[in-house]
């Protein structure tokens, strides 16, 4: 290595010190959001390490490597025309990932467009979600969602609706009927920064603070509501702290921090049987908002790499290396067994046919109305003619 060559690689890791020290997870204590692991899997924050076994880290590490190659393989696949839009995850595996390891399988979660890894933690076949990107027919809801917008009520999951922040109140109302019934069923709903700017986050949130309904809300600060930075979104200093107009215990989190957000997400769970609590997760969406979003319209490259620094996957890596619970030979091993397993789920989702036209018709009522089955039967007929 020549001496010019040392000096750029030490500038260029000098600049990467000064990108990551400028990120506000550098002052997390400052700013009163709560740490286990710094950027280099150390153990410098304030939370102490959560008791989890070597075989749940691992569980959790596997599945947020996962998610981010799902992310990557599902946007090429909307970029070739193969699927018709996407909804990237990229930089947000940690918040979702950990948050379902905290909860019990038998309780409810309300969740968002960017999370994947709740339903492959839940037991959902890597298959499943491809066939719904696809929106071929055997997907559970029949190819009319959007891609990423999933659930499944066998897993206890409830789909986002695609109003964003709308679905608070159901799982607020989910929560309050486990109380009247006296159940041990939680409730857990993930959602973005966003979403508190819409009156259903506050009605929810009242309702919360007067009857204690046993709910965990997380609040996915990811920088932008769409276009909309934070500065603009709100006046708030945090977006935690609107849970004080309320009465709702609530706390910050570093979102790219794995073991933090369970820990934390973890003791709501067990407070939630006599207060609900509001946790900000604060991340960042270093990927796009959607297929049809360009962020270098509203956003800095400096910015991205600010984040990018504080990668959750770098960090929960480092941290099982660090234990002894991971090695480079085993990540190659992991990165290649993904790609393996979503080629094969894309192979046969996409070789399945598409849900038959007359079953838009179907689930909207109980019994289908002379007019559904009028404008059903006007459709077949136009199909008919046309073939």
């Amino acid at each position: 290595m020549t001496g010019k060559t040392k000096t750029v690689k030490k500038k260029a890791r000098r600049d990467d010190e000064a990108l990551a020290a400028a990120c506000p997870l550098a002052r997390a204590r400052e700013l009163g959001i709560r740490q286990v692991l710094d950027r280099h899997g150390e153990l410098v924050g304030d939370l102490p390490e959560p008791a989890l076994d070597e075989a749940t880290l691992r569980r959790l590490y596997e599945a947020m490597v996962l998610v981010r190659a799902i992310d990557e393989r599902g946007w090429k696949l909307q970029r070739s025309g193969r699927v018709e839009f996407w909804i990237p995850s990229r930089g947000l595996e940690a918040v979702h990932t950990a948050a379902t390891i905290a909860f019990e399988p038998e309780d409810w979660i309300f969740l968002g467009y960017r999370h994947p890894g709740m339903l492959l933690l839940r037991g959902a076949p890597l298959l499943q979600l491809f066939v719904q990107y696809f929106g071929r027919g055997p997907d559970l809801y029949k190819g009319r969602r959007l891609p990423t917008l999933m659930g499944d009520k066998r897993l206890n999951l409830v789909p986002m609706t695609t109003q964003v922040g709308s679905y608070i109140p159901h799982a607020t109302g989910a929560a309050w009927a486990a109380k009247i019934r006296g159940d041990d069923t939680r409730v857990l709903t993930i959602f973005g920064d966003g979403s508190s700017s819409r009156g259903e986050f506050h009605s929810a949130m009242n309702f919360a603070g007067v009857f204690k309904p046993p709910v965990v809300y997380i609040c996915e600060n990811n920088g932008w509501a769409v276009t909309t930075p934070t500065d603009v979104q709100t006046a708030s200093a945090t977006f935690a702290q609107k849970g004080d107009a309320y009465a709702v215990r609530n706390l910050r989190v570093d979102g790219n921090d794995p073991l933090a957000v369970y820990a934390v997400t973890h003791e709501a769970r067990e407070l939630s049987a006599e207060e609900p609590t509001l946790i900000e997760a604060v991340t960042y969406r270093t990927g796009f908002h959607t297929s049809s979003d360009n962020p270098d319209l509203y956003r800095s490259e400096e910015d991205v790499a600010m984040w990018k620094a504080w990668d959750p996957l770098t960090r929960m890596r480092k941290y099982l290396e660090n234990k002894g619970f991971w090695s480079e030979a085993e990540e190659t091993r992991l990165w290649a067994r993904c790609e393996v397993e979503m080629q094969a789920a894309i192979d046969e989702a996409e070789a399945m046919p598409l849900p038959e036209p007359e079953t838009m018709f179907d689930d909207t009522f109980a019994e289908p109305t002379w007019m559904i089955e009028e404008q059903k039967a006007a459709l077949l007929d136009d199909l008919r003619q046309e073939s």
